[in-house]
């Protein structure tokens, strides 16, 4: 399956263009300028979630998703969220968790990568502040490329940028 198609089966989808983004990256070299996509949904209680995803694509295929999740209220259990996360992610693209860690500081996060039985190799960073769950995504097309030094500077790059 091609490698695009993992992140339209993790639900990642972008059509239009976005003017400024609630975050700054740095993408590593050549990646073309982002694209985005903002739903809502609505859950069995009538609580909203609006998600908002950003996708940036390389020449060479690799894929830079960032998804924000605005919830109906403070996240309470981030571990749980972070768990439920990386299960969904895991079972939506048929893939094998390969490293999980923890991240210390001031905002809860969690690090994951893991691989597809089709060949995508993927890299995530989950992160939570308040009533935001950020979700930021890397898929290559093999270990080596997920494991690239720009890969690694990108992900450490990811910032919150203050509301207005």
């Amino acid at each position: 399956m091609k490698l695009m198609n993992w992140v339209l089966a993790i639900g990642l989808v972008a059509t239009a263009a976005q003017a400024a983004e609630p975050f700054t990256i740095t993408l590593p070299t050549g990646y073309g300028a982002w694209t985005s996509q903002t739903q809502t949904a609505t859950s069995p209680d009538g609580k909203k979630t609006e998600v908002t995803t950003w996708v940036a694509k390389s020449p060479t295929g690799e894929a830079i998703v960032v998804s924000i999740s605005k919830m109906p209220g403070k996240i309470g259990d981030p571990d749980k969220l972070f768990a439920s996360t990386r299960d969904a992610l895991l079972k939506s693209t048929n893939s094998t968790l390969d490293k999980e860690e923890k991240l210390s500081g001031a905002t809860p996060g969690e690090r994951l990568s893991f691989h597809s039985s089709s060949g995508a190799f993927l890299r995530s960073r989950l992160m939570v502040d308040n009533d935001r769950f950020y979700q930021v995504l890397y898929v290559g097309h093999s270990a080596e490329q997920r494991e690239n030094p720009a890969v690694g500077a990108m992900f450490d790059s990811f910032a919150v940028t203050p509301a207005q």
